[in-house]
């Protein structure tokens, strides 16, 4: 259901909450070790000035058998890496039985967005196209678009939101957990400037969730599973989205519970959106064969 509608003081939400939860310590439940086996680190090369590393974790069995396998890229959020969904969270034991890759690439502050300031920076292209055409290259991945989906958490939920909205070819199903959707309309965050530029500029209107929304075509657009806690301050925010998206008539969830911008809260809600991708896999060609695809 959604909730009346109003727009925060965008630049006051958004430091508060960034600066709330993802530099934040660990929360205090209980990881469970990092499995080596299923884990590799890799460099990735592209439209950036220097490769940068990204985590890939492998499915149990995956060495054993020569089967391709769908692909989860999962975003980190700002003042975040590469590293934060499998060090904060207890990433490898929600997929320990999925048929998956997941990747996690590091895109530093940049909003996932070719960046306004440094036009050497080009970190949609970076992950939305590169990361992924390494990915296929170097694992036995299934390259269609039915078997690749892309999550986020904070900044990495608006990127996550933001390339399944520019790029609805590539990904089926759209993940986003305490996103800040309206980052292209702040004008408070360094970062948020060096990514969008000025007010009224291009780069602006080009990454407007919203204004995405309004034009997005329907009948190919992904899934999208949004996801927010009642006590974030990023929430209005997430509400004026799924506004446009219901208005838009495009096929989403909106789940509003308990919980703030926290490693607590999102490691609690990424098995909820893993539901959602093992239905997928499930409907995948060849799935109940239980061999390669």
């Amino acid at each position: 259901m959604l909730h009346a509608l109003r727009q925060p003081r965008l630049a006051v939400a958004l430091l508060a909450a960034l600066a709330a939860g993802v530099s934040a310590t660990a929360h205090a439940q209980s990881l469970a070790p990092v499995d080596t086996s299923r884990v590799r680190i890799v460099s990735i090369p592209g439209s950036l000035p220097a490769p940068r590393n990204a985590v890939v974790v492998l499915p149990a069995g995956y060495h054993a058998a020569a089967r391709r396998y769908p692909v989860l890229y999962l975003l980190h959020g700002h003042d975040g890496g590469h590293r934060n969904w499998l060090d904060r969270t207890n990433l490898l034991v929600h997929t320990a039985r999925l048929p998956l890759i997941v990747v996690l690439p590091d895109a530093g502050n940049s909003w996932y967005t070719n960046s306004a300031a440094r036009p050497e920076e080009k970190f949609e292209e970076y992950v939305a196209r590169e990361i992924p055409a390494y990915i296929d290259l170097h694992f036995r991945t299934l390259t269609y678009r039915e078997a690749r989906y892309v999550g986020g958490l904070s900044m990495g939920g608006y990127g996550a939101l933001k390339l399944g909205l520019k790029y609805p070819g590539r990904f089926s199903l759209v993940g986003s957990f305490s996103a800040a959707p309206l980052a292209a309309a702040d004008t408070g965050y360094a970062s948020v400037m060096d990514a969008f530029g000025p007010v009224g500029g291009t780069a602006r209107a080009e990454n407007d969730l919203v204004a995405l929304a309004d034009a997005a075509n329907v009948a190919n657009a992904p899934y999208f599973y949004i996801d927010t806690g009642t006590a974030d301050r990023l929430t209005a925010g997430n509400r004026t989205l799924v506004q446009a998206m219901q208005a838009r008539g495009l096929a989403y969830e909106y789940h509003e519970v308990p919980g703030a911008h926290t490693w607590e809260f999102w490691d609690r809600r990424l098995p909820v959106f893993l539901r959602l991708v093992e239905e997928r896999i499930t409907r995948l060609p060849g799935a109940d064969a239980g061999g390669a695809w």
